[in-house]
């Protein structure tokens, strides 16, 4: 259980009383500055989440209460009942949920979670119901200001008829202005009874962004979580009550008219009444906003769809490697340095180039080289090593020039990326993998058997993984689930290296055809934009620089090309 944020829990434990200045995310306790620093360099906590204890008391009253661990069993949760939308202990499974059948681990269902569309999907819906409000509020409020009007034009005209004929009518006007004024205030008050609902509304709902943006900044994954399924329930509370208005009479567009009895003229027949005053109800011209991520990704894919069609390679370089068979792996780094790595039978490599072409550096490596990608992290390089009974990847310095690091994998791995946090990498037999250069735990994303020889890439929440034996190109969310995979021999024959520009449109080179093509980001398009006439062949690796704006494409054989994508 948390202990007092104000406290240093290990201090308590100690009978010590002393202020906390961070609070741990995973521990759920707060930490003073001692024992901050030896939770910061111990082995077991040197990688959890700290934030300061004054960001930690911006988080709302009901997102401190969520806490890692079960109140009952005073355990850490570590896993997640689907069927009843909680995580639990391990003895909570054996208690309660026994007779459930699907489980995940909790670490794989909250990882992530800030950047994942279920929580952005949240924020844009608080948005839209916010913003309908508003739309409501301003709208009745224009009628309500229409409604004085309306009544000033009609009680002039009121009076200029009763200027016009004698005295004895005076009761008669005096009639028509009282029926005026009730049925005006009749519906300025009902105009008035939704304004006050709607700002109540709006109140709540500003208070629930106020709350998901303390929480997204602030709060840990599994209080996110937790969080997210109740704001969910709200905002789906939000919504109904907006329907319900929109389905009845309320939204009606309110209009006072006046009819004159044409007979008034006629003072003799004894008219009994002015006229008739009559309420109005039309359908009001406002638009709410439905569903406005969809509406969004629509302009985005408009945009993105202009931007496919506009696409452009320009030729920078032609680089004529040291290496002259086997290239299986190339990065563009941010200083434009090239770094390719070998995956020859003998004397496997990684060398850097510098921006001309000439050699920076060789690593001579032991274990089969075969991809390669750059840790922004600490600026080191990873280079997957799973070919010919090699099960590793290995962490290069580039200061020192040499492996650092050895990461066993126990498996085949081949194409290879980082996400900014994680390696991701075609585990062949094992299938799609993610592991942390750090602790070195490894996660799975797709299971099943995936052939050798195959590339990944990721962008954004999306993951990209070309397959040479089925020649497809198959799209992924970070979950596993497929999103669209792309297949037609005609265009791509066995497909390898894959990377991602800064629109989400994806860039694949065929080793049989010669080519590298450009799918669109719904994976629904495609152009060839390089051949065999352009210098390709047999190419195996390619990479987007990001940065750079620019598309690195290697050969088997001896060639590199850098292209600048306009």
């Amino acid at each position: 259980m948390a202990t007092s944020s104000l406290n240093c829990g290990v201090c308590d434990l100690r009978h010590i009383s002393k202020l906390s200045v961070v609070w741990c995310t995973e521990c759920d306790e707060g930490l003073c500055e001692g024992c901050q620093e030896h939770h910061s360099l111990s082995k077991g906590t040197r990688n959890h989440t700290v934030i300061p204890i004054n960001e930690y008391h911006k988080l709302p009253s009901d997102v401190v209460k969520i806490s890692q661990f079960c109140d009952k069993h005073d355990e850490k949760f570590s896993i997640y009942c689907k069927m009843h939308e909680c995580p639990c202990c391990r003895n909570c499974i054996v208690e309660s949920h026994n007779k459930c059948q699907q489980f995940s681990k909790l670490e794989d269902v909250i990882n992530n979670v800030k950047s994942s569309n279920a929580f952005y999907e949240i924020e844009q819906t608080l948005e839209e119901v916010a913003e309908n409000i508003e739309k409501i509020r301003q709208d009745r409020q224009n009628n309500l200001k229409t409604l004085p009007e309306t009544r000033k034009q009609i009680e002039k005209e009121i009076q200029k008829t009763k200027s016009a004929i004698n005295d004895h009518i005076d009761k008669i006007q005096a009639d028509i202005i009282k029926e005026l004024y009730a049925s005006e205030d009749k519906e300025s008050k009902k105009i008035r009874q939704l304004l006050n609902s709607l700002e109540d509304k709006q109140q709540e709902i500003s208070l629930l962004q106020r709350s998901i943006s303390d929480i997204k900044q602030h709060a840990s994954d599994l209080q996110t979580f937790v969080s997210m399924k109740r704001i969910e329930k709200e905002v789906s509370g939000k919504n109904e009550y907006l329907n319900s208005i929109s389905s009845n009479e309320n939204l009606k567009q309110i209009v006072l008219s006046f009819n004159i009895n044409t007979a008034i003229q006629n003072l003799i027949s004894g008219i009994p009444n002015f006229g008739k005053i009559m309420v109005e109800s039309k359908l009001s011209d406002i638009e709410l906003s439905t569903n406005k991520q969809k509406q969004a990704q629509m302009m985005v894919t408009e945009l993105l769809s202009r931007s496919f069609e506009n696409i452009s390679l320009k030729l920078q370089q032609t680089i004529n490697t040291i290496i002259h068979e086997n290239t299986t792996g190339t990065y563009l780094l941010p200083d434009g340095r090239m770094v390719l790595s070998n995956n020859a039978l003998f004397g496997d490599t990684v060398i850097m180039l510098n921006a001309n072409g000439s050699l920076d550096f060789r690593v001579k490596m032991s274990r089969r080289a075969f991809d390669v990608t750059h840790i922004t992290k600490n600026n080191t390089l990873a280079v997957s090593c799973g070919d010919s009974g090699y099960k590793c990847i290995c962490i290069i310095d580039m200061q020192n020039q040499k492996v650092e690091k050895t990461i066993s994998v126990n498996g085949y791995n081949y194409g290879i990326t980082y996400n900014g946090s994680n390696l991701v990498y075609s585990g062949s037999y094992q299938g799609i993998r993610m592991i942390n250069p750090n602790d070195e735990r490894v996660s799975d994303i797709v299971g099943g058997e995936m052939p050798p020889y195959c590339y990944v890439t990721t962008f954004g929440d999306k993951l990209y993984h070309t397959n040479p034996e089925e020649n497809t190109v198959t799209c992924y969310d970070l979950h596993g689930e497929i999103q669209w995979r792309f297949q037609n021999e005609s265009v791509l024959q066995t497909p390898r290296g894959i990377s991602v520009d800064n629109d989400g449109n994806i860039y694949v080179v065929g080793d049989y055809s010669n080519n590298l093509i450009m799918i669109s980001p719904d994976g629904k398009r495609h152009r060839q934009l390089l051949s065999r006439k352009e210098g390709l062949s047999q190419p195996w690796s390619i990479h987007f620089s990001k940065i750079r704006n620019t598309l690195i494409v290697a050969n088997k054989t001896e060639k590199v090309f850098l292209y600048s994508v306009n």
